[in-house]
C-alpha cells in the first residue's frame, strides 16, 4: 500500500520541532527512523497530516559518557549503533546486549532509540534493558525541558506521558556502581522476532549479598514492567540457585501476560519463571568476573 498524503517538516533545531509539533496538534507526528510509523501509515492505522522529520537535526545522535554523569544518548542514536559502540558495551552491557537483538541489521541501522521508546510496545527489547539500568528520559518541548524516570514513562499500548509538543530528545544512563552485572534474556521464535518473553536483570554485589537489583519484563503486562516484588525479595541476600529460582516464581506473579498469536498466557507464565531465573543467574556471574 502506497503512504497517506502528508506535509514534510524539516526543522533545524530541536525547539522548532517541538513548535511544529504544538502548532498542529494531533495533526502531526514526529519522524525519526519510521520503522513503525511508516508502517502504520501505509495501513492506516494513523494519517497524520504533518510528519515533522528529525533526522536534520544536528547532534541528536550523539553518544557520551563521563565519570560523574555516566551515559547520555541522543534520541536519533540508531539501534545498530548501540549495539556496535565500545562505549555503550563498557558503561550499559545490557543495552548492547538488548540492540543486538532487535530485528534484521538492515532495520537497526535506520530504527533508532527516541523512535523506540516513544512508540512504547510491551515488547520494546532497548526500552526493556533501559528500564533495568535505571535510565530516565530526557523530553523537550516549547516550555522546555524535564528528566522523568523511563519506568514511569509508559502508559499502556502505544501510550506514554509525553504532552503535546514534546520530544524525547535524550537518555540518561547513570554510572554502574562496582560489581555491577547484567543479563538481557529474549525469547522469541526466532533471534529477531518480536519477544514472546523478555527479562533485563541489573544487579550490584558487595561481598555476594545483592544490595541492588532491577528486573524488567517485556510482552507480560500492557507496558513493559518491574518486577519489584522479586527485586525487593533479592535485595539483602546472596543469591543462590534456589533463591534466583524463588524471585523468578515471584516474578511471575507479578506479570499479567494474555493470549495472542505468538503464545498463550500460560506458556508466556511458563517462560517468565524459567528465563528470568537464568537472567537473575548470569547476572550474579556478569557481577563477580
Amino acid at each position: 500500500m502506497r503512504l497517506p498524503q502528508f506535509e514534510h517538516l524539516a526543522p533545524s533545531t530541536i525547539e522548532e520541532a517541538c513548535a511544529f509539533l504544538a502548532a498542529h496538534g494531533n495533526s502531526a507526528l514526529p519522524l525519526a527512523g519510521g520503522t513503525d510509523l511508516l508502517v502504520k501509515m501505509k495501513v492506516r492505522k494513523v494519517v497524520p497530516q504533518y510528519l515533522v522529520d528529525l533526522k536534520g537535526i544536528s547532534g541528536m545522535d550523539s553518544i557520551r559518557f563521563s565519570e560523574q554523569d555516566g551515559l547520555r544518548i541522543g534520541a536519533l542514536a540508531t539501534i545498530q549503533s548501540l549495539k556496535n559502540s565500545v562505549v555503550v558495551k563498557r558503561q550499559c552491557k545490557i543495552l548492547a546486549q538488548a540492540a543486538a537483538t532487535e530485528s534484521s541489521v538492515q532495520i537497526r541501522n535506520i530504527a533508532t532509540l527516541g523512535g523506540n521508546i516513544a512508540n512504547a510496545s510491551p515488547a520494546g527489547d532497548a526500552p526493556l534493558a533501559l528500564i533495568a539500568a535505571g535510565a530516565s528520559a530526557v523530553l523537550t518541548g516549547t516550555g522546555g525541558q524535564r528528566e522523568v524516570l523511563l519506568d514511569t514513562f509508559f502508559t499502556a499500548p502505544g501510550k506514554t506521558i509525553l504532552q503535546p509538543g514534546e520530544l524525547v530528545s535524550e537518555i540518561h544512563i547513570p554510572p554502574m556502581p562496582p560489581r555491577t552485572g547484567a543479563a538481557y534474556l529474549k525469547h522469541s521464535t526466532r533471534r529477531t522476532d518480536i519477544a514472546i518473553v523478555s527479562v533485563a536483570v541489573v544487579l550490584t554485589l558487595v561481598k555476594d549479598v545483592c544490595t541492588g537489583v532491577k528486573i524488567g519484563l517485556g510482552s507480560v503486562a500492557p507496558t513493559i514492567m518491574r518486577a519489584r516484588k522479586a527485586e525487593a525479595f533479592l535485595t539483602g541476600k546472596a543469591i543462590s540457585e534456589d533463591l534466583a529460582n524463588a524471585a523468578a516464581q515471584v516474578a511471575t506473579k507479578e506479570c499479567s501476560p494474555i493470549d495472542d498469536i505468538r503464545r498463550s498466557a500460560g506458556y508466556r507464565k511458563n517462560t517468565v519463571t524459567e528465563i528470568t531465573k537464568l537472567a537473575i543467574l548470569q547476572a550474579v556471574l556478569d557481577a563477580k568476573s
